[in-house]
């Protein structure tokens, strides 16, 4: 629906495409029915069907972006990105599966720098919020930015629990993640030959933090127990501060870690559990295929072809705490740090950035998608000629952030910013 919405304050048009003419015009009658000023409009159906590259190029031909919302990415979107590479049109999706975006920079980026194809990935409430986050952090940090610790936490309110039992993702979400399991040798085997091939640099992890408590606010005294989860939103990061040194020469000399926030000490034992037991489990094909055939049962109701109801969407939340450390050469604040050198001036630095969403895994993504597609029409000027490239190094320079917080998808905030001189402290 966000499509429809957005055409008319872009002034675009469009058409929708896919193997099924029929459930496509079914997407397209409720459409007409929801959204005013469509009464007198028909938009087209393309056929395009992702076993048969013709159809797939053909339809790409006729259009300057294509928005790839089918999914496991890493089964039908290369043949999408290939097309797109060799017609020298742009594409966008919201995949969050780290193998097929490495296994597409590696393979397509030359290609797609040589035949000026924009090709953007991960355009959802993975990575976006921490790609974007992370710019935003670092324009905004008064100094040399050392370290980043990202921690998202989504939760529903308290609404949602007198309602029915629903589920809360679409089993699309769940089978993609049983395959990135289940396919860890074949990524970082992509992986180290994207590194090797560009000289990308990926941060090691921070054993002691691999499970930790953590106060993600200034405004609360609370700690929440955390575990580090570097998939994928670490990896799309580590492309993104890459192409800042290497193609935009930027300073970027930090590393970015991330965490997921579980609260509870046995929420976070039980999630690193069920991720233990899942990864070695997906290595074996005969159960692999049980798990993708009836996820509602192994996800205990968790996903389901159905999705979620839209009041548990409406409800649903996700908050983002990006804590950026380093220096800075701020001079003290008073009189009573006087007697501090020119050696002892540079100050530790500490800024907390907020990135939130509601309905992040549906509402935000599909408001992302779309404005990532039309960033690309309307900045074209502003972002690199082609390439396969991650949120942040395709919109560094242009309006997305903006235009998420104007069409309500998200909000960018500094929380605070904490110098601290000697033993002693100033908060801005």
């Amino acid at each position: 629906m966000e499509i429809g919405r957005f055409s008319q304050t872009y002034n675009l048009t469009w058409a929708i495409a896919g193997r099924n003419t029929d459930k496509l015009q079914n997407v397209l009658d409720k459409l007409y029915k929801t959204i005013d000023g469509y009464e007198d409009k028909k938009i087209d159906i393309i056929y395009a069907d992702v076993q048969d590259i013709k159809t797939v190029m053909r339809m790409a031909q006729t259009t300057s972006v294509v928005i790839n919302c089918t999914g496991p990415y890493y089964i039908f979107g290369e043949v999408v990105v290939k097309s797109c590479v060799l017609t020298s049109t742009h594409y966008v999706d919201v995949t969050c599966e780290p193998l097929f975006m490495e296994k597409m920079a590696y393979t397509y980026n030359r290609q797609a720098e040589e035949n000026h194809s924009i090709i953007v990935s991960a355009l959802g409430v993975t990575s976006v919020p921490t790609d974007l986050g992370v710019e935003f952090l670092y324009k905004h940090f008064s100094g040399e930015l050392k370290n980043v610790d990202v921690y998202m936490e989504i939760y529903t309110s308290s609404i949602v629990h007198a309602l029915p039992l629903s589920t809360h993702i679409h089993d699309g979400i769940w089978i993609s993640t049983i395959l990135h399991l289940a396919t860890e040798k074949l990524r970082l085997h992509y992986r180290n030959l994207l590194d090797e091939l560009m000289g990308i640099t990926r941060v090691k992890p921070n054993v002691s933090k691999l499970l930790h408590r953590r106060q993600t606010s200034m405004h609360s005294d609370d700690k929440e127990w955390c575990l580090s989860f570097p998939d994928p939103d670490q990896a799309v990061v580590a492309r993104s501060i890459h192409h800042a040194k290497t193609i935009d020469n930027l300073p970027y000399n930090f590393d970015v870690r991330n965490y997921y926030v579980f609260g509870y000490l046995i929420s976070a034992l039980i999630g690193l559990y069920f991720y233990i037991i899942l990864s070695i489990l997906a290595t074996f094909e005969p159960v692999r295929m049980f798990f993708v055939r009836f996820p509602k049962l192994f996800t205990f109701g968790v996903a389901s072809k159905t999705g979620p109801n839209e009041k548990k969407l409406e409800n649903s939340h996700m908050t983002l705490t990006l804590i950026g450390h380093g220096t800075t050469s701020a001079h003290p604040p008073n009189d009573n740090l006087k007697e501090i050198t020119l050696k002892d001036n540079i100050a530790t630095r500490t800024t907390i950035i907020k990135v939130r969403a509601k309905n992040p895994v549906y509402g935000f993504t599909s408001k992302a998608v779309v404005l990532g597609a039309i960033t690309i029409i309307k900045d074209h000027i502003n972002i690199p000629k082609g390439g396969v490239l991650t949120p942040a190094s395709a919109f560094r320079n242009t309006q997305f952030a903006n235009r998420l917080m104007d069409h309500d998808a998200a909000v960018f905030e500094i929380e605070s910013d904490l110098i601290i001189y000697g033993q002693q402290s100033k908060l801005i």
